[in-house]
């Protein structure tokens, strides 16, 4: 009879990946991630649903074995924030329990499952299989070409007459589109700017009318990739005739209006205008901070012709103008550089997934999405803060209170000392897990929401002028006054030490 040892595959070291598990069972643990490691494979370890969430973003995993029945975060709020974080988001993910794999499979369909009792090198040899695959050089891409000599239009008709399957990516100066089909229907678009990293991706049919807007670059079709959602359910033929109408009509309507990148301001609310309430009113509440017409597109939930098209109108009736930008502020005088340094570093602390290191200092900024867009574009105003390199990921939900943003904002520098600064939705789903991405901290400014007490987390209300550069930078102090430094605004700010 042959022995089970006899026919396990057989594993050689393969290039080095990072690979996070999650069970409470340490005997699990240490067979697999001892396996892991005879392969050249970086491993960390985490018992509960939170460890594992911040180990996951520290170690930015590219394969996350997650037990079922794991404790403190449920999996399924695990697997969501998994995939609403950059860092994680491609992560391939295995779901382990005892049981049926039918049932796995139900409980997590964004995860392959595996069945318990399982052989620890069976497991390694395929997470190995999955790390070599993102190593190798993609194979799959089956077509490719220039924009100039290819257009979308013609493209996008030729996979709808073939009822063809897959991701078509667009890659131009400055802006990026996805467009995914299934069977020859257009069933999702995002589009990202690349430039603006405070307004995040823009998606569904207003990303796709974007997308069929661009003229210069090149596309990469990667055949039989299937999208996470269906946003667009509209006939491809109406969506293309209507991207021709709307390139047209779009480029009309920008020879009236300002240049894009000139900052536009709200001066009054005109009466009388043929422009929906709803939409005048996003406009009018976007500009109460001077923003360019392409923040406004990314910010303002219509579509791009609809905003353009009451710019224009708003323009001609003087209910907006231009503004003239004030130069940039600072967040701290050069006297203040000491002081400012010594209450930042007073924020760093071990992190989870190195206990004897001392991890950065970070705070988390929390709000609804529009919040968060907002207080990101005061970010930009102020001379000591470095952006976030990744556009930041948007929480949806079925509850449009309870949207959010992800992710990293960027960095505060002072004196060559750092303090990252973490967006988080304020959804009450959410707030269990705060803690697993704000560090040693322990705090979080919050910009909107509700205000809720928690015994792990130190709260602080940003105040009303958060979405200006100075605002921001009063509400980033304010937080940094409660290290117990004795920092404070009594005219000037100071640290007495």
């Amino acid at each position: 009879m042959t022995s089970r040892a006899s026919v396990l595959p057989t594993l050689t070291p393969s290039s080095r990946g990072r690979v996070l598990i999650v069970d409470h069972d340490w005997g699990v643990l240490e067979r697999l991630a001892g396996v892991l490691r005879e392969l050249g494979h970086h491993v960390a370890l985490a018992t509960d649903g939170r460890t594992g969430l911040e180990r996951a973003v520290e170690l930015a995993a590219e394969v996350v074995v997650v037990d079922r029945d794991v404790e403190v975060v449920d999996v399924r709020t695990f697997l969501d924030v998994l995939s609403d974080n950059p860092r994680t988001a491609d992560a391939h993910v295995f779901v382990t329990g005892h049981g049926d794999l039918s049932e796995l499979a139900a409980l997590a369909g964004r995860a392959e499952p595996l069945v318990k009792p399982f052989h620890a090198q069976e497991i390694a040899a395929r997470i190995d299989d999955v790390l070599r695959a993102r190593r190798a050089p993609p194979k799959e891409r089956e077509l490719e070409g220039d924009l100039a000599q290819v257009a979308l239009f013609d493209l996008l008709q030729v996979f709808a007459q073939n009822r063809r399957t897959g991701l078509l990516r667009v890659e131009s100066p400055g802006a990026t589109g996805e467009v995914w089909l299934v069977g020859g229907r257009i069933v999702d678009a995002a589009s990202s700017s690349g430039l603006r990293v405070d307004t995040g991706l823009v998606v569904g049919e207003k990303a796709l009318y974007r997308v069929l807007g661009l003229r210069h670059g090149r596309f990469v079709f990667w055949p039989e990739r299937r999208p996470r959602r269906t946003r667009i359910d509209l006939p491809t033929s109406h969506l293309l005739f209507e991207a021709v109408r709307r390139s047209d009509e779009r480029a009309a309507l920008e020879t009236k209006l300002p240049p894009r990148d000139a900052a536009l301001r709200w001066i009054e609310r005109p009466r009388g205008l043929d422009v929906p309430s709803e939409l005048l009113d996003a406009i009018a509440h976007e500009l109460e901070d001077p923003r360019t017409t392409d923040e406004l597109l990314d910010l303002v939930p219509a579509h791009d012709l609809e905003i353009l098209s009451a710019l224009e109108r708003l323009v001609a009736v003087g209910a907006i103008g231009t503004f003239a930008p004030v130069r940039r502020v600072r967040f701290c005088d050069d006297e203040e550089v000491p002081a400012m340094r010594a209450a930042i570093l007073r924020f760093r602390g071990p992190t989870a997934a190195q206990p004897g290191a001392e991890g950065p200092a970070r705070i988390g900024v929390a709000g609804s999405a529009p919040a968060i867009a907002r207080f990101a574009r005061a970010l930009a105003g102020i001379e000591e803060i470095v952006p976030a390199a990744e556009p930041l990921s948007v929480v949806t939900s079925a509850d449009p209170v309870d949207e959010g943003a992800f992710g990293w904002l960027g960095r505060l520098r002072v004196g060559g000392t750092e303090l990252e600064l973490f967006a988080l939705p304020t959804a009450l789903a959410y707030r269990a897990w705060w803690s697993v991405f704000v560090g040693a901290s322990r705090a979080v400014l919050l910009l909107d929401g509700e205000q809720a007490s928690t015994s792990e987390i130190r709260v602080v209300p940003a105040g009303p002028t958060y979405d200006l550069p100075s605002g921001a930078v009063d509400a980033l102090r304010e937080v940094l006054s409660g290290t117990g430094s004795g920092l404070r605004r009594s005219g000037e700010w100071r640290l007495d030490v």
